[in-house]
């Protein structure tokens, strides 16, 4: 995860679905070389660090746009 002014994030590459809802700084996290994205997280570096988890709820956030929302393990 990178900190940055959102528009040094887009001209990395970075995709932003919703450009109208940032803030002048934002979060930019990659997965390899595969994604780069601007999100409010939380993120994990990598599935293994949740275990098991329950999910929450499945909604639509934007056109074509899904969100999961979950509860790991411990917190279920």
């Amino acid at each position: 995860m990178e900190e940055m002014n959102f528009e040094e994030a887009i001209k990395q590459g970075a995709l932003a679905f919703f450009k109208e809802k940032y803030p002048e700084r934002v979060k930019v996290y990659s997965a390899g070389s595969f994604s780069k994205e601007v999100c409010g997280g939380p993120h994990v570096s990598r599935t293994g660090e949740i275990g098991k988890f329950r999910i929450a709820k499945e909604e639509s956030s934007s056109a074509g746009v899904r969100r999961i929302k979950a509860m790991v393990e411990t917190l279920v």
